[in-house]
């Protein structure tokens, strides 16, 4: 097969396309293989050379389950800006999920996938005219707001909204939203929900959200008691509220993250929420996608430099910075792919991405002790599923890793007649040794000469 024939057929493949190649190539049904079998597959034939990513779609149904066994009561509106690949919404939809959506382009995306508008919430507070009034004509009915402009803007372009008011509600958390959303729930929401009433809008609920990748237990809780007093408000005033959205921030690490503060919310529910009438939702996102997708990124070059007396490894990595290794986190780690069966010594490393650019260093923060690589090594990097392809960049034409995606048999037996996936979405009795498409751009050797004159030519 030609060179020409390959990329046509990158392009017809189920997926998203990047720079013409499609992402990926449907999901892999495995039977008696691991996703780390697949891993050590496409590494150890020699034929991968490019780095790649592995969804492990059985990993984020673990988490989606047993958020929904821990939190009985709480239903999940998927945070999709975390990770809003075309298989982690299917698998989402699927489960039965609805969506935190923050903007028209999430919006249609989930609409190109039949998803019923009112399975969604638009959760931005501060939206213009003119995203207003895409939700509205997309059918979309809920949404939220901090301010008193908002409200005004709601007024004049989407007066039948079902609204949320976002409070503020502290905790200690990685990304403190609180700082750019949530009026005060004691100083501002009051006065907000009367101006509403003035206006004639529904208000149908209250919104919070304790910060992404919160580890305070009790900020849910506090966010339950403040929203208990603004119900009581609205009662107080013959106005009913009915909806509370408890928002994200669980931790990702691990599965078994959100079992106290699971427990802290269900106690504060029958405590501030005993009437089971009244709606409770969240808008997990890093908690369900981010341990299904694990990096393996394979090494350009390594160079041994003298940095204050010590010697350090420079490994220069195919992903980085600017590709989705953008922002690293406490629980991020790295280790070598390759593992020896004798003991090695550990040597300080500083990771680099492919670009030219001196900043694109990769967990410059952290204390990175490696045993000696080289340019057939491998690293691995898990947990890397959340937002790491949303804030990828395309800064120096450089491509995003592939995603090579897994799928148990017994998960695809349970999925396989769902609505939303098509048969073509899986590949049954894959070859894992196939190699992922590479990313290398088509080769251009037509007119080489070409009447664009340039002044500077290289002798």
């Amino acid at each position: 097969m030609d060179r020409s024939e390959v990329n046509r057929q990158c392009m017809t493949m189920n997926g998203e396309l990047q720079n013409g190649f499609a992402m990926h190539s449907g999901a892999f049904v495995l039977e008696t293989h691991s996703p780390a079998d697949i891993a050590r597959t496409l590494i150890d034939s020699g034929r991968q050379k490019e780095p790649f990513y592995v969804f492990d779609m059985d990993e984020a149904h673990r988490r989606i389950q047993h958020f929904k066994s821990k939190m009985p009561r709480v239903q999940i509106f998927y945070a999709m800006k975390s990770n809003d690949s075309e298989y982690m919404l299917k698998l989402a939809i699927a489960s039965g999920l609805g969506f935190d959506c923050a903007s028209p382009g999430e919006i249609y995306k989930l609409r190109k996938l039949n998803v019923n508008p009112k399975s969604i919430i638009y959760a931005m507070p501060s939206k213009t005219a003119e995203q207003m009034i895409y939700a509205r004509d997309s059918g979309v009915l809920h949404t939220t707001f901090d301010s008193s402009y908002e409200l005004k803007k709601i007024k004049q372009n989407w007066p039948d909204a079902r609204l949320l008011v976002r409070i503020r509600v502290e905790g200690k958390s990685v990304y403190n939203l609180g700082d750019k959303f949530g009026c005060g729930h004691d100083t501002e929401a009051i006065k907000l929900l009367d101006e509403a009433a003035a206006l004639g809008l529904k208000v149908v609920g209250v919104a919070f959200h304790v910060g992404s990748a919160c580890s305070s237990i009790d900020s849910h809780e506090n966010g339950l008691r403040y929203a208990r007093a603004l119900f009581e408000h609205e009662a107080k005033a013959g106005r009913q509220m009915k909806i509370v959205d408890i928002g994200g921030g669980f931790l990702s690490d691990k599965t078994d993250r959100i079992d106290q503060v699971a427990n802290i919310i269900n106690k504060a529910l029958d405590e501030y929420f005993p009437d089971k009438s009244v709606q409770v939702i969240a808008e997990p996102g890093r908690y369900i996608c981010d341990s299904s997708y694990t990096l393996y990124c394979s090494i350009n070059n390594v160079r041994k430099v003298i940095k204050d007396k010590e010697v350090v490894n420079m490994i220069y990595l195919n992903d980085g910075l600017y590709g989705t290794l953008r922002y690293n986190e406490s629980w991020h780690k790295v280790k070598r792919y390759r593992v020896s069966t004798d003991e090695e010594t550990l040597e300080k490393a500083i990771l680099w991405g492919p670009s030219c650019d001196s900043t694109d260093r990769i967990m410059e923060n952290f204390t990175i002790l490696l045993p000696q690589c080289s340019p057939r090594d491998w690293l691995i990097l898990p947990i890397q599923g959340a937002y790491s392809f949303g804030f990828a960049t395309h800064f120096s034409c450089l491509p995003m890793p592939r995603t090579r995606i897994v799928i148990s048999s017994e998960l695809w037996y349970k999925l396989k007649d769902s609505k939303v996936f098509k048969t073509s979405d899986f590949v049954v009795k894959p070859d894992i040794n196939e190699p992922l498409p590479t990313t290398m751009p088509k080769v251009i050797t037509e007119n080489i000469t070409t009447d664009v004159k340039s002044l500077f030519l290289l002798a």
